[in-house]
């Protein structure tokens, strides 16, 4: 099949800079699966310069390569001349859209999904318990909490936590009724122009109420509407914050206050889209400081050299998610921790689903706070 990435003059910059050291041997998530060097940040641009140059020709391997990187940064963290790997890839993944060539027959159900159901998920009603507290909300508000995908449709528990942590806080807020995909899954496997067209509706919507400030639960939503969402509108650029930095601040004002104990060995797995992409690791490892009882373990790879877990690969490369998950896992359970925290509502996803027997739990961080609270008698899937 043929084709030839005509990458920007950036971005061929960028390819440049790679001097095939195999520095990222060391932190990529997929080597370290595969431990072929046709897996890694190495391989993958070794083989967008042989694509150029018309020296292979574009098969199923090559797109598997192209489409396995999981963007999550974890080799720009070593990488001694600071090649922008994940930007690189996400270009010639515009490219093979724009070539009719991707993305991959399951992505594109994906888009699908979006296109017909507003949610990645084709979840055509939000679970009745959520919807009940979502009309009791006002209509309008300063402030619009974000819900995403995940959380909105697989995991109501924890947005329905988190609205009486922000009601407990007493920080107004309300949803959009009518939210749809922030269309960060589409831009990232290339389909640039239908993430603008997703991503403008919901401008549209928030510029309509009057909105000036956004909080997510979900650390994809939170990099594009804080870094994409502004180039698409004309009024000032909206403050975004993550749920955990919310959460941070009404513990420092105290307008949350800590009133149970939790006994419990932790460590916080760092989601890459908090952290490496918008480097907030200190406000969730603040919260579960806060609580009473609770031990906070770090892992030997945390912070900016966090495991991924496959999360955005797990479709339709799921095999290859468990083993990330299982990678994570094994540096836990040597540590013999009760749990796993996460503050990402896919990371979660990816750990509950992948668990193992020696780990007592996987929580999202809000359901840790809510229970230091008191203000849910019982953390979900967890008998303590």
């Amino acid at each position: 099949m043929s084709f030839k990435p005509s990458l920007s003059k950036e971005m061929s910059s960028e390819l440049s800079k790679c001097f095939r050291c195999s520095f990222c041997r060391s932190q990529c998530p997929i080597y370290q699966s595969k431990l072929n060097d046709t897996w890694n940040a190495r391989g993958r641009m070794m083989a967008v310069q042989l694509l150029r140059e018309g020296k292979i020709s574009l098969d199923d391997k090559v797109l598997d390569r192209i489409y396995t990187c999981a963007l999550c940064k974890a080799c720009e963290e070593i990488c001694p001349g600071l090649v922008k790997v994940s930007d690189i890839i996400k270009e010639v993944r515009c490219q093979l859209a724009e070539a009719k060539k991707g993305p991959l027959p399951d992505h594109l159900k994906m888009f699908e999904n979006i296109t017909t159901t507003k949610n990645v998920l084709a979840m055509k009603a939000r679970p009745a318990e959520l919807q009940e507290a979502i009309e009791r909300l006002p209509q309008k508000a300063d402030m619009i909490l974000f819900m995403g995908c995940v959380a909105q449709y697989v995991y109501p528990k924890h947005l329905l936590t988190l609205f009486k942590l922000l009601e407990q806080s007493k920080t107004k807020f309300t949803v959009l009724r009518d939210e749809l995909c922030c269309g960060s899954y589409l831009a990232d496997l290339g389909l640039a122009k239908e993430a603008r067209e997703v991503l403008a509706e919901t401008g549209k919507m928030l510029k309509e109420r009057g909105v000036r400030k956004i909080v997510t639960l979900c650390p994809m939503c939170y990099n594009t509407l804080r870094n994409d969402l502004p180039e698409l509108m004309s009024t000032p650029k909206m403050e975004v914050q993550h749920s955990t930095q919310v959460l941070d601040e009404a513990l420092k004002k105290g307008a949350l206050t800590i009133s149970r104990a939790l006994p419990m060995k932790l460590v916080y797995k760092d989601p890459c889209h908090l952290g490496r992409y918008a480097e907030v690791y200190d406000a969730p490892r603040n919260i579960l400081r806060n609580v009473k009882g609770a031990e906070l373990i770090e892992l030997e790879r945390s912070r900016e050299f966090s495991r991924c877990c496959g999360g955005t690969i797990r479709v339709p490369y799921s095999d290859l998610r468990n083993d990330l998950c299982k990678k994570f896992f094994d540096d836990a359970v040597k540590l013999r921790v009760d749990g796993v925290v996460t503050a990402c509502p896919s990371c979660f996803h990816n750990l509950y689903s992948t668990a193992p027997y020696d780990i007592k739990g996987v929580f999202d961080i809000v359901e840790i706070l809510g229970y230091a609270t008191g203000i849910v008698e019982k953390i979900p899937f967890y008998e303590y």
